[in-house]
């Protein structure tokens, strides 16, 4: 049981006791409580939405798969091409083989055109076993599909606010991926660009590595001609796009992960999880624009630090290029 863990069930608990005692004090004339009872129902409903608020956060919303579908027109496409995009499965610590079944017979049933792993598959969260394997799924993706992946900031074990601080990283463990990735023959594009068919019409992606561990190379993007074709920008931390070259001709669809969303949203506060980047909030989560460029940032499937989400279900993003 992590640290989070132990605070969600120790609020539960506490909760559960102060609403015991209100109730029970309300209810003798002698007492303070019994004074205030309306004071003390307030509490009393306080109290019990925060319990409904962590049961939903730590033992149901992670446990959710949604698929959310985006339609994004544009005049490269003629006819309708269906791009999935999954990012920060995060295996390991908290989710495992069964959750990337549930990811993969979902996808099955979407039947996309296309399929994009946006980085962190593995959680590398200071855990020291090979948590690539559950990952084994995927390899029914392959050959049905064209599938591609990038890495973030997990595999090489650099989490927020250490970025700069090499010796508090965990063990970098993108080569254990790349290996068994290899192994299910699914494609990396470390600052690589592949340009494919995909119902009669050409589609290009440009997955970038990530940023935290090195800068984006952009030679092969521009060495190649590809301007008359649908790019897609893919990069799994959102400020990947900052950096992209100005006298280069602008991406179609910029594909983001890594801030899950802020995993714990709150009506009009927003979101809470501070992924560390640099540009706005509002393009922590959700269908933007960026310089007019549609710019889509999934919450990703799984969790960092604690198992839990609010208002941040796992969701696999569907996007109909028309």
């Amino acid at each position: 049981m992590n640290f989070y863990s132990i605070i969600i069930y120790g609020f539960i608990i506490l909760a559960s006791f102060f609403i015991y005692v209100i109730w029970r004090d309300s209810r003798k004339p002698e007492l303070f409580l019994n004074k205030y009872k309306i004071e003390g129902r307030i509490l009393i409903f306080i109290l019990s939405l925060g319990i409904l608020m962590a049961i939903d956060a730590h033992f149901i919303e992670p446990n959710l798969l949604l698929t959310k579908k985006y339609k994004i027109e544009n005049n490269k496409i003629s006819d309708l091409i269906t791009v999935a995009l999954i990012t920060d499965i995060q295996v390991g610590n908290h989710k495992k083989t069964a959750w990337v079944e549930k990811i993969v017979q979902k996808l099955i049933a979407q039947n996309p055109d296309l399929i994009l792993l946006g980085g962190d598959l593995i959680d590398n969260e200071g855990n020291f076993e090979n948590e690539e394997k559950y990952l084994e799924p995927l390899k029914q993706l392959v050959g049905k599909y064209p599938i591609y992946y990038i890495l973030g900031n997990h595999e090489y074990g650099i989490g927020s606010y250490l970025k700069n601080s090499p010796s508090k990283h965990t063990a970098d463990k993108s080569n254990w991926l790349i290996a068994k990735m290899q192994e299910m023959n699914i494609q990396l594009l470390r600052n690589n660009l592949v340009c494919l068919s995909i119902t009669n019409q050409e589609i290009c992606i440009f997955g970038t590595d990530d940023i935290w561990k090195r800068e984006i190379d952009y030679t092969e993007l521009i060495n190649h001609n590809w301007d008359d074709k649908f790019l897609i920008f893919l990069t799994h931390n959102p400020d990947g796009i900052l950096s992209y070259p100005k006298d280069l001709t602008a991406p179609d669809l910029i594909l983001a992960g890594h801030t899950h969303g802020g995993q714990i949203y709150l009506p009009v506060i927003g979101p809470l999880g501070d992924p560390d980047v640099k540009l706005p909030s509002k393009f922590w989560r959700g269908l933007n624009y960026y310089h007019n460029i549609p710019f889509l940032t999934s919450v990703g499937t799984g969790e960092s630090g604690g198992k839990i989400r609010f208002l941040t279900p796992p969701t696999i993003d569907i996007i109909n290029l028309k």
